[in-house]
């Protein structure tokens, strides 16, 4: 979404998480030897440790190796460490207890905000656009398109006859079936900035609302159509039909948060506190 504030996806304790697993998967020595994946001496990452690190079913062999490969190293400047009497080192012990500290106090703040999380009706949606409009507005211009791509050229021009004689709607119901489509989107936010080659970007640009563009070649074996809905100009509010889910993720942190801030009053409250200047 343009110019609305980009949310990360891994919060801390994800973060931390992670990297406490990786640090110390391998650990059990029992049924290990049986069924590990990587070791390095007497440690091994067993299959069931790597499933835990993430979802697996969703890596490609590259990315499994680099994992696998990121525990082996972890493992064995861990074992040099342990050799080289860091992990009796005060400081080591004091980092330690402060990162306990941390990921036992972001565990809790996250399993309280799930438990207190609630949903957004529409009007709050509407409501929190409408007074937050300054959140919502394009940073490039933009275009509210219908797109299809054909790895058939004849078949693209067919489906840009049948998308002018009746409808773009009726176009996408009568091909919906035919395997020479790549993929199609209906009602798409796009800005400027990611259509390329610049050419493909001037073809687009120079359509008017509603028209379909001609068979566009982008590359050999590669055909897509084009409709303008809408053309949205730089710095425009965004129309809130169209970014209702980011207007949601934005509204529900900001719940998230005010349920932490919350929390922490409410316990701030209940405990005996001292700050000595």
């Amino acid at each position: 979404m343009m110019n609305c504030e980009k949310h990360l996806t891994i919060t801390i304790t994800n973060i931390i998480l992670f990297s406490v697993i990786l640090a110390t998967a391998g650990c059990s020595k029992e049924n290990s030897k049986k069924d590990f994946i990587a070791r390095v001496n007497e440690t091994y990452l067993t299959r069931e440790d790597f499933a835990s690190l993430v979802d697996t079913t969703n890596l490609n062999p590259e990315q499994k190796d680099r994992l696998i490969k990121e525990w082996v190293y972890n493992e064995i400047l861990f074992q040099q460490a342990v050799k080289d009497g860091i992990t009796d080192e005060d400081e080591f012990k004091k980092i330690i207890n402060n990162s306990k500290k941390q990921l036992a106090s972001a565990i809790l703040m996250d399993n309280y905000s799930l438990d207190q999380e609630s949903n957004c009706t529409d009007e709050e949606l509407i409501g929190y656009y409408n007074k937050n409009k300054n959140y919502f507005v394009s940073n490039a211009n933009a275009y509210l398109l219908n797109r299809v791509y054909f790895t058939d050229e004849e078949k693209a021009i067919r489906f840009r006859n049948n998308a002018i004689n009746s409808d773009w709607a009726n176009a996408v119901n009568v091909f919906s079936e035919d395997s020479s489509i790549n993929k199609s989107y209906t009602f798409a936010l796009i800005d400027e900035y990611s259509i390329y080659p610049n050419q493909l970007n001037k073809i687009i640009n120079d359509l008017y609302p509603q028209e379909i563009s001609i068979v566009i070649t982008e590359k050999p074996g590669y055909y897509s159509i084009v409709q303008m809905i809408k053309k949205i100009s730089k710095n425009s509010i965004l129309p809130f039909e169209l970014i209702k889910s980011d207007v949601k993720k934005k509204l529900l942190a900001e719940k998230k948060n005010q349920i932490i801030k919350d929390y922490l009053k409410e316990l701030y409250s209940q405990n005996e506190i001292e700050i000595k200047k």
